[in-house]
């Protein structure tokens, strides 16, 4: 029996109506930014394997390698200049929930080019982008997917990409071991608030994520703007590492949030796993993780100065977006709105043809949902909708 008070776990899951297909992607995974001693670590954690996923596992052996010897040439060069850099203009730092609409609001911020942002090619590298990107960025982009495996997104080593994949290359201390691990929470379970790790960890953990924003500012020295999803349980430690740090949160219906994650963890696993991995645990882990990311910005987000926060919803994002870019632009404080309302206004007519993907959720799953996070529900006004039969993801 369980516990009074203890989670109960989801019993029926939503049912995806758009299918999980092959993005091209082929052989390419997050693996392949590793070093070759990232990859000895990897695999003296003994992350199952099948057959199925040789060849996957195979071609590490020949790309990790060149990422060392690229990764003991790169601070020869700009060691130096990366000890001294210092980051003096307060980064941007886009919080919320996978699936809330985290990579739309990062792509319109980051067409403003007052400010930088970490792409593809600098997160699967980070060892030694400076070194190579000019050259091997051109070279590879060909072989590149053209769509993000988990939705109809475009994808591109120029474009922004989380963050969190540099963390988990260069450290192995992320929730992004799940895809070598599919939900197996001891693997991960401490990386998502960072106060949670061992000290040393910690610290590292922070030298890392000050290292790499340092490499980013001696690329352009302009304001950071930095999206992972996880960084919205690490504001007390954002906090402590940049004062200054500017947020914006974006919520979304926690049901469509839900069915979504689902699918995107589907999805990547299927693209960057070494083996082919059931859902067992998949529905309660994902639930978990929604549920304490919800409760610890709630807990935390008291500790950001006034005037360095904004929260909008996704679907006010989705509708009006030159409005909801206004309000960033106007309470962070950030110049030149007049210039960029046209580029956002042509952007909106875009986003207007975006296909999502679909999903169905039974009343089951949505009361139990609604069971966990209900105090999230009551502060941002969703709608249970506790009697319908249908989800739109």
């Amino acid at each position: 029996m369980q516990p009074a008070g203890a989670p109960q776990p989801v019993a029926a899951p939503p049912v995806e109506t758009t299918k999980l297909k092959s993005t091209g992607q082929g052989l390419f995974t997050v693996w392949h930014g590793l070093t070759f001693g990232g990859l000895l670590r990897l695999l003296a954690m003994r992350p199952r394997m099948h057959y199925s996923r040789a060849v996957r596992v195979l071609s590490l052996f020949f790309i990790c390698p060149f990422n060392s010897l690229y990764g003991m040439i790169a601070p020869l060069v700009y060691g130096r200049k990366i000890q001294q850099t210092r980051i003096t203009k307060p980064p941007v730092f886009i919080l919320g929930h996978w699936r809330s609409g985290t990579t739309l609001l990062h792509n319109l911020m980051t067409m403003d080019d007052q400010f930088t942002y970490p792409n593809l090619y600098h997160v699967m590298y980070p060892q030694h982008f400076l070194l190579t990107e000019r050259v091997v960025s051109k070279l590879t982009a060909p072989f590149l997917p053209k769509t993000r495996p988990m939705d109809n997104m475009p994808t591109g080593w120029q474009l922004p990409q989380e963050d969190e994949v540099a963390l988990l290359i260069e450290t192995l201390r992320s929730p992004y071991l799940m895809v070598a691990f599919p939900n197996q929470r001891k693997y991960y379970g401490d990386t998502f608030d960072i106060r949670e790790m061992p000290l040393a960890d910690q610290a590292r953990w922070k030298r890392v994520l000050v290292n790499f924003m340092k490499k980013l500012t001696v690329r352009s020295d302009k304001p950071i703007v930095m999206k992972s999803p996880s960084h919205t349980f690490r504001v007390a430690t954002i906090l402590e590492l940049f004062p200054d740090a500017r947020f914006v949160y974006i919520h979304r219906d926690p049901y469509a949030v839900f069915s979504s994650s689902l699918h995107l963890r589907r999805t990547m696993y299927m693209e960057n796993a070494f083996f082919s991995p059931s859902d067992e645990n998949l529905h309660e882990d994902t639930l978990q993780t929604l549920e304490s990311c919800l409760r610890t910005y709630e807990e935390t987000r008291h500790m950001i100065p006034a005037g360095q926060l904004v929260e909008i919803r996704y679907t006010d994002l989705e509708k009006n977006p030159v409005q909801e870019m206004k309000r960033v632009y106007d309470e962070l404080g950030f110049e030149g709105w007049e210039r960029m309302r046209p580029v956002f206004e042509q952007e909106a007519g875009a986003m207007a043809e975006y296909k999502k993907n679909k999903f169905v959720m039974d009343p089951e799953t949505r009361r139990m949902i609604h069971g966990r996070v209900k105090f999230f529900f009551d502060k941002y006004g969703y709608d249970p909708q506790l009697d319908d039969a249908k989800a739109a993801g």
